[in-house]
């Protein structure tokens, strides 16, 4: 079978389950907003108009392929999981946190939340918030790109994996 037909036989076993359904379509709803929220500032997001959520066609082109493929990532790996798959965790956790850690670090207050969380002074915070986040917000395409090209490694992984342990059998 051919890795597109593995990955889509994955996506039918996980969602013959209306619980996994139900969840995916929650966990990718709430990593939308999210995604919209953060991208909004993306330094693409300025150059055209806006068309839904604050965002350009570019924008809400990433933030839905995030959002769904790290929602069907989760849901894919938990099945996974809870059906005793050798699962391939390191990969799809790397690949969740790949998705989420970059694009919270640049322009948000995430990076200064930390510093004050380990008692940095004010004036340490601003001081030095802007040189930690400026090599995210320089490279945040990269990063972006690199996020979804993980996601979809630990969406084969996971498909992988399901299909050696819960086919069904003939």
């Amino acid at each position: 079978m051919a890795k597109g037909g593995r990955i889509i036989n994955a996506i039918r076993l996980v969602f013959n389950s209306r619980a996994y359904y139900v969840t995916f379509l929650l966990i990718a709803a709430l990593s939308f907003l999210g995604y919209s929220y953060l991208l909004s500032s993306y330094s693409l997001n300025l150059a055209l108009p806006k068309i839904a959520f604050g965002l350009n066609i570019y924008s809400l082109i990433l933030s839905i392929s995030i959002s769904v493929l790290l929602a069907l990532s989760l849901m894919m790996n938990a099945f996974a999981f809870v059906n005793g798959a050798a699962l391939s965790g390191k990969t799809g956790l790397g690949a969740i946190i790949a998705a989420l850690v970059p694009s919270s670090l640049c322009c948000t207050s995430v990076i200064p939340a930390i510093l004050a969380a380990f008692g940095a002074s004010t004036a340490t915070v601003i001081g030095v918030t802007g040189e930690l986040q400026g090599p995210f917000a320089t490279y945040e395409t990269l990063f972006i790109t690199l996020s979804i090209g993980l996601l979809l490694l630990s969406v084969l992984l996971a498909s992988r994996n399901i299909n050696k342990c819960c086919a069904v059998k003939k």
